[in-house]
């Protein structure tokens, strides 16, 4: 997939940058809770309509132009092999140097934003801490983040203001760290399917997060950066309401058992005795 020239104001100059990232980013932004408002990819929200949606990537990349991706639940009247009705499922995006995946809550829930993707390039590529104040200067003192590393790698993470952080954990140390695991909670479709599971099994930083009890669907939003080299020539960025989209799938679980419910009374209705 192509990706995008960033955003953020890169062109620091190197004194700038150290005081600014020395500014922005002390000891205790590791704490942190962000505004969900605050948390976008590309102009993009959570909570966000189709056309929001449309009309922000759109205002970022003039050039954007939608790919619309439409789905189905099956099921089975225990004769027949029956669908729902097609809902919105995700819209693509492919740009120069950039492309942005948006997925929506399937029914019966409104069709709005729950998961947004974006693969990027920076044509003027910043170091690494560089990429981080700007990142910090966008959204604000993030939740937790790698420890710097030669080669540039690192992952960093906001999370949702007064809700549970089901994608931070910590070291040894004590100090907040991203989750090893949390991109399977983060990758589009299978993303609620891994998290119910880890939910399950009571994942440690999970029952740190949400109690003996874990529920993922008291899970707030995540909003995620990684880039893998020193300087930053690429990045990825996940945007995910991690509860939103698991008590969404519980619902569209429901309402397939009810419209199988319904299609086996009709059929049961219709039945009629061979002649003997």
């Amino acid at each position: 997939m192509q990706t995008t020239p960033v955003p953020f104001r890169l062109a620091l100059s190197s004194a700038l940058f150290s005081a600014l990232f020395a500014t922005l980013v002390p000891a205790q932004a590791q704490n942190a809770g962000t505004p969900a408002a605050r948390l976008d990819i590309a102009g993009v929200r959570i909570g966000m309509t189709e056309a929001e949606a449309v009309k922000a990537v759109q205002a970022f990349d003039a050039s954007a132009r939608p790919k619309r991706s439409l789905a189905t639940f099956p099921y089975y009247d225990g004769v027949n092999s029956l669908q729902s009705p097609e809902f919105l499922d995700h819209i693509g995006f492919a740009m120069a140097g950039s492309g942005i995946g948006i997925w929506f809550a399937s029914p019966p829930s409104e069709p709005r934003v729950i998961a947004v993707t974006r693969r990027g390039s920076a044509p003027q590529p910043p170091g690494s801490e560089q990429m981080m104040a700007s990142l910090v200067e966008r959204y604000g003192p993030y939740a937790a983040r790698t420890p710097p590393v030669a080669g540039g790698r690192a992952v960093v993470h906001w999370s949702e203001e007064g809700k549970p952080q089901c994608s931070v954990d910590k070291d040894r140390k004590g100090q907040r760290i991203p989750w090893s695991n949390a991109m399977g909670t983060l990758l589009q479709p299978g993303a609620v399917k891994v998290l119910e599971q880890y939910a399950r099994q009571r994942v440690p930083h999970l029952v740190a997060a949400l109690g003996p009890a874990p529920d993922a669907a008291r899970c707030g939003i995540v909003l995620r950066y990684e880039w893998n080299s020193e300087p930053v020539q690429n990045f990825e960025a996940w945007l995910v309401d991690q509860g939103g989209m698991v008590a969404a799938s519980r619902r569209s679980a429901e309402w397939v058992e009810q419209l199988k419910a319904e299609a086996v009374r009709k059929l049961q209705g219709q039945g009629k005795a061979p002649k003997f």
